[in-house]
């Protein structure tokens, strides 16, 4: 999560997982953060920022709908390698964070980390990564409404009943 100004987010829209604070440039998605507190929507401010708000209604329509946003390459080379291993996980299916540091040569902690400072989820779905166990966190948090919106994401995906 990217921390900002509630005014800094060029859109905030509603969504299944509550209200989501969109962060552009206008060249790059930059961030998307849940609000968990109460927020008003707001009218996209950038072309960028109304692709995305379109993008997650045909996402939250379809589950299988793919997203195609220029995303924010601001992160580590580490968090670039977790990235494209997040992105290849298909709709309806989850990994354990082991497995998929696995595919990366790294460790179970450095992926739920790398999870954790996901700057974009749900476009980049962290949401889809499950201990061996359970179900894991989401976004650095093991209960509460961001536990919550996992779920929800997980059951729209078809991935658990």
């Amino acid at each position: 999560m990217i921390e900002c100004a509630v005014e800094d987010y060029t859109a905030i829209v509603d969504s299944p997982c509550g209200m989501l604070g969109i962060l552009d440039n206008g060249e790059v998605l930059q961030a998307i953060n849940f609000l968990y507190d109460s927020q008003q929507a707001r009218l996209p401010r950038s072309l960028l920022a109304e692709k995305v708000v379109n993008q997650l209604e045909s996402f939250f329509s379809d589950p299988t709908f793919q997203f195609n946003l220029p995303l924010t390459k601001s992160i580590t080379p580490f968090q670039l390698k977790a990235r494209q291993a997040l992105l290849s996980i298909p709709v309806g299916k989850t990994m354990s964070y082991g497995n998929v540091a696995k595919t990366i040569a790294s460790s179970a902690r450095a992926i739920a980390g790398a999870c954790r400072r996901n700057p974009v989820p749900i476009i980049v779905p962290c949401h889809r990564i499950v201990a061996v166990n359970g179900i894991g966190g989401f976004s650095g948090a093991i209960d509460g409404k961001p536990l919550d919106n996992k779920k929800w994401l997980l059951k729209h995906e078809s991935a658990i009943k």
